[in-house]
């Protein structure tokens, strides 16, 4: 009967340990065996450091899997570790059978990341090297078998081990299930890889690499709702590159593309905090949301922004340098519903004031 599951995280350095011949078994000629990958100190998988699966809570969906070993095997723990180049680890369930974290070298399954086959041991207390490890504890753990999750050809990116209580004959010891278990662990993590990178693609501007309209969307939302609780100033800035239309008509689309890009690297290259957000609003127009921040700061930094893209020297069809007008506002209270209406409306006295200017209206 399964007493609990765990996940952590291993790190890619191998590890050699010292074998009784009689308590390993590893077939060198399995088909299922993995040439593992160098991995020269870099992570692994982009999606197992981008946080979806490190630093988390239980996952449903790999908690039954590890269910379903234990229940195949008839053993009392099951552990789906992942590997990670930073060297992080990751408790994301818990067991009685075996503590929470572990250190590196008392991981038995680092044998199976580290040489890319499989491994069944039919008595863990037999190993010196394991003896009085927190990887055997009381109740000791004797039977262990695992095998490696990969994510693509070479490249291991974890395993999946099953143990016991109980020694067992190797010889009675069917990989199979616990190898096709691995692979459904393996297409889940790449699953989530997919899927993470749709919701950055989703999120980002394709042309400028910046927060897209959607992004921008959502981050004001969020800024609106920690205003009204805080009780604090918001500032925002809308910023229009002046005399876009003409890039377009005389250099073509190519150019106005280029010059956007541009314009967005300028902007994402300017100081900021955390909460703030720089985002491409649509067409030749750019907004920056400034929790936080009273009109004092919402002025000190449009002035930055005017300055930066003087001093980027953006070609413009006119012979002169590309530049920009910016309207910026800052509300608290019952004015935050009208702020991007008052930040709008000040861009057009921008415009009005000859362009390359700034203006800041009341909230509306």
């Amino acid at each position: 009967m399964m007493e609990g599951t765990m996940y952590v995280v291993v790190d890619e350095r191998p590890v050699v340990l010292e074998r009784d011949v009689s308590a390993f078994s590893r077939t060198k000629s399995s088909s299922r065996s993995v040439p593992i990958r160098q991995f020269e100190g870099r992570t692994s998988y982009p999606i197992l450091s981008a946080g979806s699966l490190l630093d988390s809570a239980l996952d449903e969906r790999f908690d039954r899997l590890a269910r379903l070993a234990c229940r195949l095997y008839g053993a009392d723990v099951a552990i789906v570790s992942l590997v990670d180049g930073r060297h992080r680890w990751q408790n994301a369930g818990t067991s009685n059978l075996v503590p929470f974290n572990v250190a590196q070298r008392d991981i038995i399954c680092r044998e199976i990341v580290s040489s890319g086959a499989p491994l069944v041991v039919a008595d863990m207390t037999s190993i010196t090297r394991l003896a009085g490890r927190p990887v055997a504890p009381q109740p000791e753990l004797c039977f262990c078998a695992g095998v490696p999750l990969v994510a693509a050809p070479e490249l291991v990116i974890g395993s999946l081990c099953v143990m016991a209580r109980e020694a067992r004959d190797l010889a009675a010891v069917d990989l199979g299930p616990l190898h096709d278990l691995a692979a459904v662990a393996a297409d889940e993590v790449d699953l989530l890889r997919l899927n993470s990178d749709l919701a950055h693609k989703s999120q980002v501007d394709a042309l400028t690499g910046l927060p897209n309209r959607r992004s921008f969307d959502e981050a004001m939302e969020r800024a609106v709702c920690r205003a009204e609780r805080l009780s604090g100033p918001l500032s925002l800035l809308v910023v229009d590159i002046d005399h876009f239309k003409v890039v377009n008509d005389l250099w073509g689309h190519q150019a106005g593309d280029a010059v956007l890009a541009a314009v967005g690297g300028v902007l994402a290259r300017q100081p900021r905090r955390p909460l703030d957000l720089i985002a491409r609003y649509g067409g030749e127009e750019f907004a920056v949301i400034l929790p936080e921040t009273d009109e004092a700061g919402c002025d000190a930094l449009a002035a930055a922004l005017l300055k930066a893209l003087r001093t980027a020297n953006i070609p413009h069809p006119s012979g002169m340098a590309l530049t920009a007008s910016i309207g910026g506002a800052t509300a608290r209270g019952r004015g935050l519903a009208g702020i991007f209406a008052s930040a709008d409306a000040a861009l057009y006295e921008a415009k009005a004031c000859g362009r390359d200017h700034y203006r800041r209206c009341a909230v509306i």
